[in-house]
């Protein structure tokens, strides 16, 4: 989710979203805290936030299945300590429980000096999270640290499965270009464990640096970097072995990240 400026607001304070009588509210500057491609995020009380359709999105339909796909797979996945908990979910909108310190990217944007320790610990719970739902065959397709959350007490949890494919259906997104394996996009599985594994090690290089890989460089010049097996240097940060084999395709498993993650914290 990604910070909305006052600008934005002021053209959507006016707009009212009315899909059914249970979602119906007029947009408001005091309680709207995100927006994603398809989604708006209220934080509704002290507790919960909640996740409903884009009125402006540019095809509501998607933007409804977005929805609809993200509260089944909360539903599938239950209760989880790495799992963002679903408080309630509807045909049109998702219940959050409220992420105390927002998502990781944001927080270590905004505390530079977070410990080599805090880093190590915040890996360990995203490597965790995606061992997890792959488990439970759910493809994210559009891991990033923004997408995974710290509640109070720093715990991660992971969030946002909008764009998610669920028992090997197909997906509704791809991740942004610093985190996208280069693959054909418009095949009939373009989202693999594979291609979230290579999402994951942008997502560690994230939290390693603070900054995602290649930051400041087009797309397009990404894209061809990667294709080449050109990474960003990663021999001077921690976890630069691990970050690699998940770029290099090394990993066949989300547990084989963490025994190799878990093996190099124990001769750190």
């Amino acid at each position: 989710m990604a910070d909305v400026s006052q600008s934005e607001f002021e053209g959507l304070t006016s707009r009212k979203l009315q899909i059914a009588e249970d979602v119906q509210y007029y947009l408001d500057k005091h309680n709207f805290i995100g927006v994603g491609v398809f989604t708006h995020v209220h934080h509704v009380d002290g507790g919960r936030v909640r996740k409903v359709p884009a009125p402006d999105s540019d095809d509501l339909d998607l933007a409804m299945k977005s929805i609809q796909r993200e509260g089944k797979i909360y539903l599938y996945l239950g209760d989880h300590p790495r799992v963002i908990k679903c408080l309630a979910k509807g045909d049109f909108f998702v219940d959050l429980e409220y992420a105390l310190h927002r998502d990781i990217e944001s927080c270590l944007r905004s505390h530079h000096d977070t410990s080599d320790e805090c880093r190590i610990r915040l890996a360990q719970g995203v490597i965790e999270a995606v061992v997890f739902i792959h488990s439970k065959s759910i493809i994210h397709s559009d891991l990033a640290a923004r997408q995974f959350l710290l509640d109070s007490e720093l715990h991660v949890k992971i969030s946002d499965f909008g764009f998610s494919s669920f028992s090997d259906g197909d997906v509704l997104g791809f991740e942004n270009s610093s985190h996208q394996l280069p693959r054909e996009l418009d095949s009939d599985k373009p989202s693999t464990v594979q291609s979230d594994l290579f999402a994951l090690g942008s997502t560690l290089y994230e939290i390693m640096t603070g900054g995602r890989p290649y930051e400041g460089i087009p797309d397009d010049t990404i894209t061809e970097l990667y294709i080449r097996g050109s990474f960003p240097d990663v021999t001077s940060i921690l976890c630069g072995d691990v970050i690699t084999s998940c770029w290099q395709g090394c990993f066949r498993n989300a547990e084989e990240v963490l025994e190799r993650f878990l093996h190099y914290i124990m001769e750190m």
